[in-house]
């Protein structure tokens, strides 16, 4: 192989590669960006389910409050006991 032709073909080769490095470098940055979009995806849907999981036991934790409270009062009426935190 004469020095020109090396030359040339060196040349050549590295245009392919830098093609390639680039090509690489865009579907990486692609995977990436995929990757976060369902990550935050997940996230997102974590925190919701986590909300309703609150707002579901927040309701059964008045519901029983309120229960006890209807008991109490009762049985403070039946037995003439006063609430002492009753003003």
């Amino acid at each position: 192989m004469k020095p020109d032709e090396f030359k040339s073909l060196v040349e050549t080769l590295s245009k392919v590669i830098d093609a390639r490095a680039k090509t690489t470098e865009t579907i990486v940055k692609a995977e990436i960006s995929a990757s976060e979009d369902r990550l935050r995806a997940e996230i997102v849907a974590a925190r919701a389910e986590a909300k309703a999981d609150h707002l579901h036991l927040a309701g059964k934790v008045d519901r029983i409050a309120k229960s006890h409270d209807r008991r109490l009062e009762a049985l403070e009426e039946k037995t003439g006991s006063p609430n002492p935190e009753k003003h």
